[in-house]
């Protein structure tokens, strides 16, 4: 199962919820009938209303009718199965793929991992740990990543200078 949103608050008094979209395919709600959300287990929930704003959108619920039972949703995260996730292009990946990769340089001496990936309307950037235990970032830009392998889970960056912080080089030189 995958993430694409989560539950924020209830909006209004019949059972609408509000939810912060945490896919990069907004408009696939409207093609979805079913969300899931964990509990104890994954439970299916049958959508009634799609609403799509710039960053939410506001999801009804088949018997989800009141304020007070949207209410026991909030916080909750709203999941896909893989079946029912896009098809993506070249050069395209999803987060949970690009998470965990290894980072190599372009001589291949292992860098570091990828442990996250923030977001934002220009680019993404990957959060990578470093050999030496920092958080580095990197821009998802062709002029800084050569390669991307998610069968072999690697990932090739071209280092330029200012790219990391300095204490990087202490590993390999000392």
């Amino acid at each position: 199962m995958y993430s694409v949103g989560k539950v924020l608050k209830p909006q209004g008094i019949h059972g609408e919820v509000k939810v912060e979209i945490i896919t990069s395919f907004p408009d696939h709600f409207k093609e979805l009938t079913t969300l899931f959300i964990k509990n104890d287990t994954y439970q299916a929930y049958s959508i009634e209303k799609v609403r799509l704003s710039d960053r939410f959108v506001f999801l009804k619920f088949q018997g989800v009718e009141s304020r007070e039972d949207a209410e026991l949703l909030r916080n909750k995260y709203l999941y896909i199965p893989e079946d029912e996730l896009r098809e993506l292009g070249s050069d395209e990946y999803y987060i949970h793929d690009i998470i965990g990769l290894s980072v190599y340089d372009q001589d291949h001496l292992k860098i570091g991992e990828i442990i996250n990936v923030e977001s934002f309307s220009g680019n993404d950037i990957y959060v990578m740990r470093d050999i030496n235990g920092q958080e580095q970032l990197l821009p998802a830009s062709k002029n800084i990543i050569i390669s991307i392998d998610i069968t072999e889970k690697k990932m090739v960056i071209r280092l330029i200078d200012g790219l990391l912080n300095n204490g990087l080089w202490y590993a390999y030189w000392y």
